[in-house]
C-alpha cells in the first residue's frame, strides 16, 4: 500500500465516527419526536417521514462536505510531495550538469597544457661555438629560455649605452622589440599559447579558477617568467596579456629582472596570487 492510499484510508476513518454520531443524533431526535410529541398533537401537522428524509439529507450534505475537505487536503499533500520530488530531481540534474562542465573544462585545460609543453620541448636554437665559428651549439627545449634571456639582457645593456637618459619603461620596450626582431619566430607561438590558456580559464564558468592558473604557473621556469615580464611591457603583450598577468598574479615567483627597479612597472597584484576561493583570477 503506497503513501497516498494510506493517507486516504486514515482520513476516511477519521471522518467516519463523527458523521455516524451526527446520523445517530438525527434518528434519536426524530424517534423521540415521533414517540412523545406526535401523539399529543391535536392536529396532524407533522410528517415524520419527510422529517426523517430531511434530516438524512442534511446528514448527507455534511458528509459530502467533510469528504470533499478530506480529498482537497489529500490533493494538497500530493502536490507538495510532487513539488518536493521535482525539486530534488532538478538539484540532481544541476549537480550532474556542473560535474559534466567541470570534466569538459579539465579535459580541454590539460590538453592545452600538453600543447604548451610540446611547444616548449620543440624549441631549438643554434649558436656559434666560441673559438670554433664553423661549429654550432644546439640548445633544445626549456634550456632555450636562458639563451633568450641573455639575448634580451644584451639588447637592454646596449640600449642603456645608446640612450642613457631614457626611463626604465622606454628602455625595456626598446630592448624587447630589438630582441623580438630575431627571436619572435622562436617565442611568438609560445606566448600565444600561454595567453590562450589563461584566457580560456578566465572565460570559463568553472569555480576556483585560480587553482588551474596555479597549475599553469607551476610549469613556468624563472627565465620564462622574466621573458613574460618584458614581453607584456612591449607592444606584443601590453594590450591584453599584461592585464591577465596582473589579474592572476602570474609573476608571483619571478626572481630574474634586468634591473631591480623594473618591478615597479607592474601593479603589485602581478606578484601576488589571488585567494583560491575566488571564482575568477582576480
Amino acid at each position: 500500500m503506497d503513501e497516498t492510499t494510506v493517507e486516504s484510508s486514515e482520513r476516511a476513518s477519521s471522518i467516519g465516527p463523527g458523521i455516524w454520531i451526527v446520523l445517530g443524533i438525527i434518528i434519536f431526535v426524530w424517534g423521540a419526536y415521533w414517540i412523545w410529541v406526535t401523539p399529543r398533537l391535536t392536529e396532524a401537522k407533522f410528517d415524520p417521514l419527510n422529517a426523517l428524509f430531511s434530516g438524512l439529507a442534511f446528514w448527507g450534505v455534511i458528509y459530502a462536505i467533510l469528504l470533499q475537505k478530506s480529498e482537497l487536503a489529500l490533493q494538497r499533500k500530493e502536490l507538495e510531495l510532487t513539488r518536493h520530488e521535482v525539486r530534488g530531481q532538478k538539484e540532481q540534474l544541476e549537480a550532474q550538469n556542473t560535474t559534466l562542465k567541470k570534466q569538459n573544462f579539465e579535459n580541454t585545460f590539460f590538453s592545452l597544457i600538453d600543447l604548451y609543453i610540446s611547444i616548449v620541448d620543440a624549441l631549438e636554437i643554434r649558436s656559434p661555438q666560441l673559438g670554433s665559428p664553423h661549429r654550432d651549439i644546439t640548445t633544445k627545449g626549456r634550456e632555450c629560455f636562458s639563451n633568450f634571456f641573455f639575448d634580451l639582457k644584451r639588447e637592454y645593456e646596449g640600449e642603456r649605452k645608446r640612450v642613457p637618459d631614457a626611463d626604465d619603461l622606454a628602455l625595456c620596450i626598446s630592448a624587447y622589440e630589438r630582441f623580438a626582431k630575431y627571436r619572435q619566430s622562436d617565442i611568438g607561438h609560445y606566448f600565444s599559447t600561454l595567453y590562450k590558456i589563461i584566457q580560456f580559464v578566465d572565460a570559463s564558468e568553472i569555480e576556483e579558477k585560480q587553482i588551474y592558473i596555479n597549475i599553469l604557473k607551476a610549469q613556468l621556469s624563472s627565465y620564462e617568467l622574466s621573458l613574460l615580464f618584458y614581453n607584456c611591457l612591449s607592444n606584443y603583450g601590453l594590450k591584453h596579456f599584461k592585464l591577465y598577468v596582473e589579474k592572476c598574479g602570474l609573476l608571483e615567483h619571478l626572481s630574474l629582472l634586468l634591473a631591480p627597479g623594473h618591478k615597479g612597472l607592474y601593479r603589485e597584484s602581478a606578484f601576488r596570487s589571488p585567494p583560491l576561493v575566488s571564482h575568477d583570477c582576480g
